[in-house]
């Protein structure tokens, strides 16, 4: 296809614009994620104006053709993106419907509209589309987690504080805690949607049209639930953008912070769990390497995610309200976010169900942990009528005198007694049953009686409920992509219409 001489926006100025400026200028490379989604839109804008009279339907009918071919060609892998021509893909289109059709018919593409909020629209579209990809994998994820959950529910395992036995549970509460974080992030998810999904189109440069545009058919053809409606704020705002890229960060950081643990965990010092070989690397001199390097990854691209939405940020904290070129560099830094997030939830959901879990390890470290203190000191506070200072001070005592005879908590009944001489100057002593129930790692869990404790009772209702939640996301996810196949069928129907008439 050819553009007009120096593009075909180029009327007010004498001259083409500079081979060098051009290539500096065009967004085209990175308008290849959106570009559907610009055939899409004007498809849809293209309809509306058929349907309110202010083109024919003939001359309609032709430009939905040409729209159609270019689709086509576009998937077939025909279409070039030639950078020193167009500044942008809503050049590009309009450039090659001119080239099917002529300008005296298509022409009329872009009545009423400005590209302003067409890039508006085009980036909604193409974001909401990756904020359900995203949704529909962090839901895969937490389904894996709390699979595993259910096979780990008597894993005893040491949980931590800076990296220091904290107190003993089990790996499902873990892993649940995992799911949790996953919820909260899908809730952000789905709060961002419901706000990506408002239509800007019909908003012109910025302030609207003389013509009898109807916003509200337009974005029911392109499934939008709202309109934004404010023209200025239509295409002047990318709060939008920068919800998603926050989300995403939030989202990496979970991500990252779970695959911290598993490359702890799978250390020698460790030997908590073990990648399956598929999703291991070797070393290139050390044959007996297993590299966690994959979960490294994980690490990295979240850094990269908070970095690109700090740039994000940058790059939009001077733009002045309208539309100004600045807006363009946001794009490709929201593309390659949702693509790291995208990617990453989807290793890390086969990570999670591919690792071997060592539970005879977790339960040796547990065993031998005094991570049992706390529970000991609790004790202390309802069998002997101690203050948990007074508690937390003997316990401590108890613990110095243990490991210097390298003695397990369990075993330190009469360390206690003689502790509490030293410490509080009276003795003090639990009888033989309370002791040991409040010391032996493998009983303490059951004895946790604060709601959502590693108890086995609340680690089974916990399960029953997370599992009602995510069935109910998923629910909730279909609706969406329901609702939007729906709009998709009826924009084709209307496509149809015009275009055998």
């Amino acid at each position: 296809m050819k553009a007009e001489r120096g593009g075909i926006y180029r009327s007010r100025l004498g001259k083409p614009l500079e081979k060098e400026a051009a290539l500096y200028l065009s967004s085209l490379r990175e308008d290849a994620e959106i570009f559907e989604e610009d055939i899409l839109g004007t498809e849809a804008h293209v309809v509306m104006l058929c349907e309110q009279g202010i083109i024919g339907r003939k001359d309609a009918g032709r430009i939905l053709e040409a729209l159609e071919s270019l689709k086509t060609e576009w998937r077939e892998g025909k279409v070039k993106l030639e950078l020193e021509k167009f500044e942008d893909v809503h050049e590009l289109v309009e450039a090659y419907i001119l080239s099917r059709i002529g300008v005296k018919v298509g022409g009329k593409t872009h009545t009423g509209r400005s590209r302003n909020d067409q890039v508006a629209l085009d980036v909604r579209l193409r974001l909401r589309k990756g904020l359900l990809e995203i949704w529909g994998a962090l839901l895969d994820l937490a389904d894996r987690l709390i699979g595993r959950a259910g096979e780990e529910k008597e894993t005893l395992m040491v949980l931590y504080t800076h990296t220091q036995h904290a107190q003993v549970g089990f790996l499902s509460h873990y892993l649940l805690a995992y799911v949790d974080h996953l919820l909260r992030d899908l809730e952000r998810i789905e709060a961002c949607y419901r706000r990506v999904n408002r239509c800007p189109l019909g908003a012109s440069a910025l302030a609207g049209s003389t013509l009898p545009l109807n916003r509200p058919r337009t974005a029911e053809l392109l499934g939008f639930e709202e309109l934004a409606e404010n023209s200025l704020d239509a295409v002047s705002s990318r709060d939008f953008m920068v919800e998603a890229a926050a989300s995403c960060a939030i989202l990496m950081v979970h991500l990252s912070r779970m695959a911290e643990d598993l490359v702890l965990w799978s250390s020698s010092e460790f030997g908590y769990v073990e990648l399956p070989d598929e999703l291991a690397s070797p070393s290139s001199i050390m044959p007996q390497k297993k590299n966690p390097c994959l979960l490294e990854l994980v690490r990295a691209k979240a850094g990269r995610v908070c970095g690109l939405l700090s740039a994000l940020l940058a790059s939009l904290k001077g733009v002045p309200t309208g539309y100004s070129r600045d807006l363009q560099e946001a794009k490709p830094v929201l593309w390659e976010i949702l693509s790291l997030t995208l990617s990453t939830l989807r290793v890390m959901a086969k990570v999670v169900e591919g690792l071997k879990f060592n539970r005879n390890r977790m339960g040796e470290v547990a065993s031998q942990s005094y991570a049992t203190a706390v529970d000991l000191a609790e004790a202390l506070v309802k069998h002997a009528g101690l203050s948990l200072r007074e508690a937390h001070r003997l316990v401590g005592e108890t613990i110095r005198l243990a490991l210097k005879k390298s003695v397990r908590l369990e075993e330190a009944q009469t360390l206690l007694e003689k502790a509490s001489m030293k410490v509080l100057g009276v003795k003090v002593s639990l009888p033989r049953r309370i002791y040991e129930r409040f010391t032996s790692p493998q009983r303490i869990p059951a004895e946790r009686l604060t709601l959502g404790s590693p108890n086995p009772k609340e680690t089974r209702r916990m399960l029953k409920n997370r599992k009602t939640m995510l069935r109910e996301a998923r629910l909730k996810l279909k609706g969406k992509i329901k609702g939007l196949e729906k709009a998709e069928g009826m924009l084709k129907k209307e496509i149809l219409r015009i275009t055998s008439g």
